[in-house]
């Protein structure tokens, strides 16, 4: 009967609550929890209860750094899609908890675990959380040891895409991030991956989504500057056979390493035959229903949309924003007036040497904010109070 009672769950969660350095009751309490809110059983709870559960846990995680089954019963616990996204709790808190737990355990079930809670915690953290979290070096070479342990025997399992996840989500935006990936050799890695998983594309797209975020910082181009790298990434834009969420990444990055001709320090016939080839790929790309990406901000895009860039760059940018647009279009519109983008689509619309593909994905563009502009007038019309 306890089962679906939360009066037995408050007594485990006082009782870890009034005795903090008991290490049994700990154990026993941590085990409790895990069974009380297995499968469906959380959902049933109230969820002040389970904010204040989850807390609980995080205490006794830190409380009892050394105890194994301790911090697998928080573990456990922890990894419940609905607790990690319905539940409010201190998520930095619980990320550093858990990457420091993995640090020094191999155990395949529960690494694969502990990698799953911190990619889904890493995408929950706010910008600032994001920035502290993502300066620590020594998460970024815990991350990439499991993705080096994953590709040296080749395998595709979870644990290798939650890895790859979370390290795509904590170089976004993130130069300090970019960095550290470049520092610890994660670009000479990522190229392996790239090469020996050709016939995955959800690896594929992970692995060129960082390095999109690589690319988006003006002082690291200059890593990515590999004639081989290059070409292999021009080879997966071009190839029809390729899995469109792929060759977009593959455009991202070189849409940004073209947007600059004074920092292109390949051939420049290699940067002309990438600037043919973005236009061109770009143009038999089909509309994709599923969301592929999420932006943070389109700051990233600001340089790409002036007006004396080449198509081809102009083009991988009003793509990509109108593909997100169309999947999230009052998010999205709302970035887009809030962070100046408008003006920028407007005036490369206006502009007499723009293409006339761009021109007509920029007045599409254009065409949905105003839209969402009207129906969320509409709507504040509606709900506005009253004067008598």
């Amino acid at each position: 009967q306890l089962r679906n009672k939360p009066k037995g769950f408050i007594l485990v969660v006082s009782g870890m609550q009034r005795h903090p350095t008991s290490l049994h009751i700990h154990l026993v309490a941590t085990a409790c929890v895990f069974n009380l809110t297995t499968q469906d059983l959380a959902e049933a709870m109230p969820i002040s209860l389970l904010s204040s559960t989850v807390t609980q846990l995080l205490n006794t995680m830190k409380n009892f750094p050394n105890h194994q089954q301790v911090q697998k019963n928080c573990l456990l616990a922890l990894c419940s899609d609905y607790i990690l996204q319905e539940v409010p709790f201190d998520k930095y808190l619980a990320a550093m908890l858990v990457i420091n737990w993995l640090s020094s355990h191999e155990d395949p079930t529960l690494q694969r675990m502990a990698v799953a809670v911190i990619s889904i915690l890493v995408a929950k953290l706010s910008t600032e959380e994001m920035a502290q979290f993502s300066k620590d070096i020594f998460i970024m070479k815990q991350l990439l040891a499991i993705v080096q342990q994953k590709a040296m025997v080749g395998v595709v399992d979870s644990t290798l895409k939650f890895a790859l996840s979370a390290l795509w989500n904590l170089t976004d935006e993130m130069p300090v991030a970019a960095r550290n990936f470049i520092e610890c050799r994660g670009l000479e890695l990522y190229e392996e991956v790239l090469e020996s998983y050709y016939t995955e594309p959800s690896i594929q797209q992970k692995v060129l989504g960082l390095l999109n975020n690589i690319a988006e910082v003006e002082e690291l181009q200059v890593d990515l500057m590999e004639e081989d790298l290059l070409e292999h990434i021009l080879s997966l834009l071009q190839d029809s056979q390729v899995d469109v969420g792929v060759r977009y990444f593959a455009g991202g990055i070189l849409a940004h390493l073209a947007s600059r001709p004074d920092a292109w320090t390949l051939e420049n016939e290699l940067r002309s035959t990438v600037l043919k080839q973005l236009h061109d790929s770009i143009m038999t790309w089909t509309h994709l229903e599923r969301e592929m990406v999420s932006y943070r901000s389109f700051h990233p895009f600001c340089p790409l949309l002036q007006t004396c860039q080449p198509a081809g760059v102009q083009l991988w940018a009003v793509w990509a924003i109108h593909l997100v647009c169309t999947q999230n279009t009052s998010h999205y519109s709302s970035m887009l007036e809030k962070e100046g983008l408008t003006e920028l689509l407007k005036a490369l619309a206006a502009h007499p040497s723009t293409h006339s593909d761009i021109k007509g994905l920029s007045d599409s563009i254009l065409s949905m904010v105003e839209q969402h502009q009207i129906h969320a007038g509409a709507f504040n019309n509606q709900t506005a109070p009253q004067s008598s």
